[in-house]
């Protein structure tokens, strides 16, 4: 090869050649996105997101319930049950007017007529007497589980109260059966019993049979069946009001429930019901705003993607999430058997989450 070969100038490609070459990907990349384009991508990474989604939303919302517990367990060093549960809902009512408030701004703002209907849509006119009387329902149904819960606390063993709070899905999916005509595959039912069964390994070693006991075990089981109830009826309340709406006005009705019952016994003052700590006081704001606002707000949210039974049977998460916080918070130990139980119950979530995909119209409401 000869010099004239190698430094020949047709031989060498020109810098601006070379520049383009190597630059022309990266260029490519950093030019600004159309809106189009934009709009194709955001459409595209939603598509992926959207069939999570659901489920996500409802794992904060079962995270957010579980919290309750240890929130309860700090503020009932200064209140007692009834007004832990007033300040609860009364505080999460202030905060799902406020939601509803800024919805109905935001669309007023837009201007955009599906949104308007949208917002008017949730608002007072469309109400009927029927609507009213599922509100009521589950006002005071949220209202007296709360306060049965908490009671049954001080009259019962923890694991006996946790175990008999526990029974809620099978109330749920039995109100579903007989008093909405809903029909439920083999599967969902296996699922179900397997999850149940779970659960009461989780709290069997530590269950007390005492006839002492028996009003706390009571007001237990009774907490169970008044969630069920409040939650087949927000059910119904879903598919025509907003879960904003739906969460103020419930959160409203307990509330004013509770502060009657406070009225009538003399507690309603300084004293007995508001926080007199800044650590309770905290406690009531958080389960207020994590457990009832988000928590309970976002399963309202998902019960239009799920029907009442399959978040019942979800909800058999929550003891096993609280074991965990409560090994976090309190240095509680989980045994091997809790372990073992606590696949149990996730297994049998599993068998009953999974029928899903295959009868949605079973457990499942039409969106509207």
């Amino acid at each position: 090869m000869t010099a004239s070969t190698v430094f020949s100038p047709n031989s060498v490609p020109p810098a601006s050649a070379k520049t383009s070459q190597k630059a022309g990907r990266p260029d490519r990349l950093l030019q600004p996105l159309s809106t189009a384009t934009l709009k194709q991508r955001l459409i595209a990474a939603g598509s992926v997101v959207r069939p999570f989604s659901g489920s996500i939303i409802l794992g904060i919302a079962l995270m957010g319930i579980a919290c309750a517990s240890i929130f309860v367990v700090i503020a009932e060093q200064d209140l007692n049950p009834a007004a832990i549960a007033f300040n609860r809902l009364l505080i999460a009512a202030v905060a799902f007017g406020g939601w509803e408030r800024l919805q109905h701004a935001l669309a007023q703002r837009s201007a955009d007529p599906l949104e308007m209907a949208s917002s008017q849509k949730s608002g007072h006119s469309g109400i009927r007497w029927q609507d009213w009387v599922l509100f009521a329902i589950a006002g005071l149904g949220f209202a007296g589980s709360f306060t049965c819960a908490a009671w049954s606390l001080t009259q019962t063993s923890v694991a006996n109260s946790a175990l008999l709070n526990n029974m809620m899905p099978i109330f749920t999916t039995l109100g579903a059966w007989l008093l909405l005509g809903k029909q439920f595959s083999i599967r969902f039912v296996l699922g179900l019993g397997v999850a149940i069964a779970g659960v009461v390994a989780i709290g069997i070693q530590d269950l007390h049979v005492s006839s002492s006991q028996l009003i706390g075990d009571a007001a237990a089981l009774a907490a169970a069946v008044l969630l069920a109830a409040a939650i087949l009826s927000i059910e119904q309340l879903r598919s025509q009001f907003s879960t904003s709406f739906i969460m103020m006005t419930i959160s409203l009705m307990g509330s004013l429930a509770i502060a009657s019952v406070l009225l009538l016994n003399g507690e309603l003052n300084g004293d007995w019901s508001f926080p007199s700590t800044w650590t309770s006081g905290l406690a009531v704001f958080a389960l207020a705003l994590v457990s009832q606002v988000m928590g309970h707000g976002l399963l309202t949210y998902s019960l239009k993607q799920f029907g009442a039974s399959l978040i019942s049977v979800s909800m058999l998460t929550i003891p096993v999430l609280s074991a965990v916080l409560a090994g976090v918070f309190f240095s509680q130990k989980i045994t091997l058997v809790n372990g073992c139980a606590f696949l149990i119950v996730l297994t049998g979530i599993y068998l009953s989450l999974s029928t899903a995909d295959q009868q949605p119209t079973a457990d499942q409401q039409p969106s509207e």
